[in-house]
C-alpha cells in the first residue's frame, strides 16, 4: 500500500511539473521538443531512408499518432517524454505534403498531410524504428 501511494504521488508530481522538471531529475533530454533546423527557406527538413520518412539532420525515424486529428496534437507534455514533437520554426513554409501548425503550447510542429510528426525517444540510431505500432497507435511514415 505504501508503494502505491508513493508511486501515485510521484506520478502526480511529474504530471503537474511537466517535462522540463524531468530533464533536471534524470539528466536526459526529456523536454519533448527536438529542434531540427530547416533549410534557409524554412521548409520541412525531411528525407527518406529505406522507404521511411526521417528528419534530414540526423536521419531519425518520424512517426504519426492515430489519436491526433488534423493539425492538432493529442500528445501532451507527459506523452512527449517518449514521443518528442518534430518542431518547426514559427516562420515555417508549407511545401507539398508538409506544413507547420501551432500547438496548444504556442510552439510549432511539422505535420504531413495534417498529421503531426514525432520522434520516438528509444530510437537511438539512424534506422531505428522501435516505436512502430507501439500501443497500436504509433506508426512510421512510409514513403512510396
Amino acid at each position: 500500500m505504501k508503494h502505491i501511494i508513493l508511486l501515485s504521488a510521484l506520478t502526480g508530481v511529474l504530471a503537474l511539473t511537466g517535462c522540463s522538471t524531468l530533464k533536471n531529475v534524470v539528466g536526459n533530454d526529456t523536454s519533448g521538443m527536438h529542434e531540427v533546423h530547416s533549410s534557409s527557406n524554412n521548409t520541412a527538413p525531411v528525407t527518406s531512408k529505406n522507404g521511411v520518412l526521417v528528419d534530414s539532420a540526423k536521419h531519425m525515424t518520424l512517426y504519426t499518432y492515430d489519436k491526433d486529428s488534423m493539425n492538432k496534437s493529442e500528445c501532451g507534455s507527459v506523452c512527449m517524454v517518449a514521443w518528442p514533437a518534430f518542431m518547426a520554426p514559427s516562420n515555417a513554409k508549407a511545401s507539398g505534403q508538409f506544413a507547420a501548425f501551432k500547438r496548444e503550447d504556442g510552439k510549432y510542429q511539422w505535420a504531413m498531410n495534417g498529421k503531426p510528426l514525432y520522434f520516438y525517444a528509444n530510437d537511438k540510431a539512424m534506422g531505428d524504428k522501435h516505436g512502430d505500432n507501439k500501443g497500436g497507435d504509433w506508426h512510421v511514415v512510409i514513403i512510396r
